[in-house]
């Protein structure tokens, strides 16, 4: 990285504030969903629905921005489509309706994914493919993830709870505003593509087992980032532990779970700093299936404690071993994403089709069993995370020795 001109640096910043708004709209999502049900009279089932929509506009963009980019170039399409994704917040906070909302998470999920195309690709191709790049940049992303529930709870208290979404707005316009500064390399790839073409690389095994890799990843982080504040306010057997009734006990369970849902990034951004560390002595390989592990240990624990301190804990170790993951399998996917213009883009999009899913079915299976029996579909996705980490950890890459 010391290694880069002036002008790589100033876009890898305009790249590191763009996911640091990415974080923002991420955990701004789960923060203001009990009051946007609440607000507009929605159920469960519903508010899934509404985070699945972020997915589909996830999916979506993970298409868009590839094809999109070889006509008009990918500083215009990013700078296109990530204006959606805060319209999109604006219109959250200004309009009740369900079919408006729907839009509005639609618009935000295509922003969203447009950034992450643009970012992960953009990242790794003027680094080489850095571990400790792409780990940092995932850091910047906790950074955002971390402030949101606590700017939501302030701002609810000072305005009231659109104001956490106009913030995001505003936050994302500057975002826009950087990206239209900088000169992005390979703006405008050959329509046949970069060095190599089409989609060879999803007849490649080990791209697959990456792919599924993020997939079960996405399902779990999309669930939990949406799901856990909700599944605190609803946890009984956690409540009896606060000792307090009647609006107390409400007031206290609502500190507690976005302070949750802050711990669980401040958690993130301090395992991704020591991923990006940690990879440049231990193969990547052997962290993720050792990270994934970790993840559905600790997240069966949140599921099943029933005092604070366990929960705390739990969540906390839960943050830690999603740090690395996300961002590793951006890094080991480096051979694809640098050879194939569509390649991030499809390692996007397998993840937005779990995140499409779980959402609903988290919010669908609360409505019918209980928060508790919603939450072990995650629980589900992560034990599949880890079979995909083993099956990575095992697959030799062809693709590679043969480059």
């Amino acid at each position: 990285m010391n290694k880069l001109t002036k002008s790589q640096r100033t876009l890898l910043y305009a790249c590191y504030y763009a996911f640091f708004c990415n974080g923002l709209i991420a955990l701004m999502q789960g923060s203001m969903m009990p009051d946007m049900k609440a607000a507009y009279g929605l159920s469960d089932t519903v508010g899934g629905v509404m985070l699945s929509a972020h997915s589909i506009g996830n999916l979506a963009a993970g298409f868009l921005s590839g094809l999109v980019g070889v006509y008009i170039g990918r500083k215009r399409t990013v700078i296109a489509l990530s204006s959606l994704a805060f319209i999109g917040m604006a219109l959250i906070a200004l309009q009740g309706s369900p079919a408006v909302l729907f839009v509005a998470f639609v618009l935000l999920g295509v922003g969203r994914g447009s950034v992450s195309n643009f970012n992960n690709g953009t990242v790794n191709g003027i680094t080489g493919g850095s571990a400790t790049a792409s780990n940092l940049l995932h850091a910047v992303f906790a950074i955002g993830a971390i402030l949101a529930p606590m700017a939501f709870m302030v701002l609810k208290g000072m305005f009231g709870w659109q104001a956490g979404p106009l913030f995001v707005t505003i936050c994302g316009c500057v975002s826009v505003l950087n990206l239209s500064r900088v000169t992005v390399p390979d703006d405008k790839p050959a329509q046949s593509g970069r060095r190599s073409g089409g989609f060879g690389f999803m007849k490649d095994p080990a791209f697959l087992a990456l792919a599924g890799m993020m997939l079960f990843y996405l399902c779990s982080e999309y669930a939990i980032n949406g799901w856990l504040v909700s599944y605190i306010q609803h946890k009984e057997a956690l409540m009896a532990s606060f000792g307090k009734t009647g609006e107390a006990l409400t007031q206290a369970v609502a500190a507690y779970s976005h302070t949750m849902a802050t711990l669980l990034w401040v958690v993130i951004l301090v395992g991704r700093l020591f991923c990006a560390w940690l990879s440049q002595r231990v193969p990547p390989r052997k962290l993720m299936l050792i990270a994934s592990i970790g993840e559905a240990l600790a997240f069966a624990g949140v599921l099943f404690s029933s005092t604070i301190a366990a929960v705390t804990v739990c969540v906390g170790l839960t943050g830690f071993c999603m740090a690395g993951i996300c961002p590793m399998i951006y890094a080991d996917a480096a051979w694809y994403t640098n050879h194939y213009p569509m390649a991030t883009g499809m390692l996007l999009s397998f993840g937005s089709a779990g995140g499409i899913a779980m959402p609903t079915i988290v919010g669908a299976l609360a409505d019918r069993y209980g928060f508790g029996g919603g939450m072990i579909a995650i629980l589900a996705a992560i034990c599949l995370l880890v079979l995909c980490t083993i099956v990575n950890l095992l697959l030799k890459r062809r693709s590679e020795a043969a480059a």
